[in-house]
């Protein structure tokens, strides 16, 4: 499936793990030797914590980082990504939304900056965002920060870890990829894969604590653009 028969880790934090999920997410990966960390965590730990363990505990060099409330729509996923990541050997971090502008911790901001192609499920009715016309798939669109519903980094490549002064379920995705950002980490967007979101993002009292922290972090480096 690739010149150096690599395949992905998938890291996905839960409260309570899934059986048929599991299953699942092991049929669209498909490939046999795909590794699935599952980790239970009912609140206990932040997913910033439960992301750098699960970035140590993985045995290979891609992982796939995924929220436990996606429906996969894409087939053999695994050897999908590889060639991705062959591809495009430069890239650290690749995302399936996100922007090339940020100016506040709130990264839907600007929406003419916005890309990529989401589906959602809210009150029992399915709809697609596209956050942008263009379509990136085996071209990856440039981009400063990408969501934390989907995302795949190259262990290697990486210059910083999840940042843990970010607490709960929020703002694990926007630091990481600023920060690595900063250190010269390429972070691209595709439009390759098929994912509907089984709920609509929602902020919280943390949400807003987590912005309110990482707006006085990188005051002086917004906005930030590509």
């Amino acid at each position: 499936m690739s010149k150096n028969n690599e395949v992905v880790s998938v890291v996905i934090s839960t409260r309570n793990i899934d059986d048929e999920y599991l299953k699942h997410v092991e049929k669209m990966f498909s490939h046999p030797k795909t590794e699935i960390l599952i980790y239970e965590n009912d609140g206990v730990n932040s997913l910033t914590e439960i992301y750098n363990i699960g970035l140590k505990e993985s045995k290979n060099d891609i992982v796939v980082f995924m929220h436990d409330d996606l429906i996969l729509e894409t087939p053999n996923m695994t050897p999908k990504i590889v060639k991705l990541f062959e591809k495009h050997s430069e890239y650290g971090i690749i995302g399936i939304a996100g922007t090339d502008k940020l100016t506040s911790g709130r990264w839907w901001d600007n929406r003419e900056n916005m890309f990529g192609v989401v589906g959602h499920i809210h009150e029992g009715k399915r709809h697609v965002n596209h956050y942008s016309k263009g379509v990136f798939n085996d071209v990856l669109k440039d981009v400063v920060i990408v969501d934390g519903l989907f995302f795949m980094v190259r262990k290697s490549l990486l210059k910083k870890e999840f940042n843990e002064d970010f607490k709960g379920f929020h703002f694990y995705d926007i630091p990481f990829c600023v920060e690595n950002k900063f250190e010269g980490v390429k972070i691209g967007l595709t439009t390759k894969f098929g994912i509907t979101h089984k709920s609509v993002g929602i902020t919280n009292k943390q949400w807003e604590k987590n912005k309110l922290l990482f707006e006085a972090l990188f005051e002086k480096q917004l906005p930030l653009t590509i």
